[in-house]
């Protein structure tokens, strides 16, 4: 057999006999036997004794190192023994009682060497016991004072210790915790659960663990929800008792379930795809994709979402997923997919990355909604939209040929009507025509971007001047105004500005107040103000057919606006007033002049 072997320390033995003949004796003894080292005799009047396991006394020796003995016992955490060699036939009743209490055994002179041993041996392996007990204890002290969770010792119903987490746990300090039964700080319909967890706590803790419990602690302004154990700790009726502060846990739980249940039942179809495995496959979907598709659960499971695509789907649509799923970054797509049984359909799908805490995606989530019939609704109002200002363009244009005819007829009650249908006509195709710019502008889905209002204010003055010469114009504008928009704001401009030109009192004054989250371009004339039947544009209804009343100008406006998050506002006391708000843009370094 190979390898180290551990050698048992030697046992200290102090010798403080006073009598020559069996001091020399005991001191030869000592020093021949291996199990022992000697530890020399201290100094007169010393207040401490050196550090030793057993101490060998007589009479003598014990009187004049009493307190020296006695310091030393209190000042050590374990057994500390006192072996008095005591000559044959006295009484210890001499010694009195302090004395006697720090003596632990007697050997009896003349001397045995193989009783002494024994009782030496004895005393040893009884020190040597306690250090072990002692340790034990020290161990259980720092685990039961330094562990992470809440711990109690609790006696008939009482706190009788706390450990650190127990005191941030009460919010109280140890010393206040002790002598308060632990229902009071449980919810009353809690109490009696708690009771029978305590009553049938048992004593020993089972190789699965302990069995914990919900109970909802109140503590202070707060209801706390605890996994609650108990364990006997053999010391008479005494229980340990485990407090884990699961609030965070359950609520978070409660959140990840009610996520769960609104994905399963969410109107849209839901999947959650892991890059981390092989060609990102499936790892959720929700019911109402398996309506959308026809596929279930298990079929769709561990497949990637090509399986949706087929021979009607666009490559173009495809490539551009791809690039941004390899680029990690969201990406929406309108493209045509197709259901179990081969039907195709519309499928606008929107897919988000999901990142841990460190910031690396972890999945990705997609939303599929079946657009087909709203695609197809828009196919059949963009071809209506061709047909209807073709035919209003060209009916029109008869109208007003027409009219213009007729102008010069003798009848004064003719050229007056032909003057009204001719007016009528050229203005129904001009909002025909605003309304084609304007449709333009939003069918081209351009950037928002940072543009100088001052720019679009002055070439729509410039642009209106040109039909209105004699109409008035006065501006009050800053330098520059940069928000933030898109194509759409010079035509929004121009229909405000025009609308006041055409029908307000001159003079029309424009004016730019910048802010630092909104920019205020108002428009004023000095006319009667706009018609009470189309103030509803400037409410915050929702717009109906017969909300438009004589005309679509203003209402392309407020489209345009709140199209790029902006409003308008509108007010009549001094004067016609129409306000348009824009966000102001945070660096004007990119102004698109």
């Amino acid at each position: 057999m190979t390898g180290e072997t551990q050698t048992t320390p030697k046992t200290r033995v102090l010798a403080l006999v006073s009598s020559p003949g069996n001091r020399r004796v005991l001191v030869d003894w000592i020093r021949n036997a291996s199990a022992y080292s000697l530890v020399s005799p201290p100094e007169e009047d010393v207040e401490r004794l050196p550090a030793f396991d057993v101490c060998l006394v007589d009479r003598s020796g014990l009187q004049r190192s009493a307190e020296a003995i006695r310091r030393s016992q209190r000042g050590e955490r374990t057994f500390l023994p006192c072996l008095l060699v005591e000559e044959r036939g006295r009484s210890l009743e001499g010694l009195g009682p302090s004395l006697r209490s720090l003596i632990d055994d007697v050997v009896t002179a003349p001397i045995n060497p193989d009783r002494l041993q024994f009782r030496i041996d004895t005393l040893a392996r009884r020190r040597h016991l306690s250090e072990e007990l002692w340790d034990a204890e020290e161990r259980y002290r720092r685990l039961f004072e330094l562990a992470p969770n809440a711990k109690l010792l609790v006696e008939d119903g009482e706190i009788e210790s706390t450990n650190r987490a127990a005191e941030q746990f009460f919010q109280r300090e140890s010393a206040s915790l002790s002598g308060v039964p632990l229902e009071r700080f449980v919810a009353a319909a809690d109490r009696a659960p708690l009771r029978r967890l305590l009553e049938n706590a048992p004593a020993e803790v089972a190789v699965d663990g302990p069995l914990f419990r919900t109970v909802n602690f109140e503590v202070g302004d707060r209801t706390a929800i605890c996994e609650v154990a108990a364990v006997r700790t053999g010391e008479g009726d005494e229980l340990l008792v485990l407090v884990q502060d699961a609030t965070e846990r359950i609520e978070r739980e409660r959140r990840l379930e009610l996520y769960r249940r609104a994905m399963d039942e969410a109107a849209i179809g839901v999947t959650i795809t892991d890059p981390g495995l092989p060609d990102n496959p499936i790892i959720y979907v929700n019911e109402k994709f398996g309506e959308i598709t026809g596929y279930d659960r298990q079929e769709a499971l561990g497949r990637n979402c090509r399986f949706l695509q087929g021979e009607r789907t666009d490559e173009a649509s495809v490539a551009r997923l791809r690039r941004a799923i390899d680029a990690e970054e969201p990406v929406s797509e309108i493209l045509v997919n197709h259901r179990r049984d081969g039907e195709p359909f519309y499928n606008a799908l929107d897919v988000m990355p999901v990142t841990d805490a460190s910031g690396t995606v972890t999945n990705f989530l997609g939303f599929q909604r079946d657009v087909t019939e709203w695609v197809r609704n828009r196919r059949r109002l963009s071809v209506l939209d061709r047909v209807l200002r073709h035919n209003v363009r060209n009916r029109m244009n008869v109208v007003t040929g027409y009219a213009e005819q007729l102008i010069e007829h003798d009848d004064p009650a003719v050229r007056t009507a032909a003057e009204r249908i001719l007016d009528a006509g050229e203005d129904l195709l001009g909002q025909s025509e605003t309304a084609r710019h304007f449709r333009d502008v939003v069918s081209d889905e351009s950037a928002t971007e940072t543009r100088d209002l001052v720019v679009d204010v002055f070439d729509a003055i410039e642009e209106i001047r040109s039909g209105y010469p004699d109409v008035p114009v006065h501006t009050s504008l800053p330098n520059e105004a940069p928000i933030r928009g898109d194509q759409g704001v010079p035509l929004a401009v121009v229909e405000t500005v025009e609308n006041a030109v055409e029908h307000g009192e001159p003079p029309v004054i424009v004016r730019i107040d910048p802010g630092p989250d909104e920019t205020r371009l108002s428009v004023t004339d000095r006319g009667e103000g706009i018609p009470e039947q189309e103030h509803t544009v400037f409410g915050d209804a929702e717009e109906r057919p017969t909300s438009h009343a004589g005309g679509v100008g203003l209402w392309l406006v407020r489209w345009t606006v709140e199209r790029i998050g902006g409003r308008i506002e509108y007010s009549d006391e001094d004067g016609t007033t129409v306000e348009l708000y824009f966000s102001t843009a945070a660096d004007e370094s990119n102004v698109d002049r």
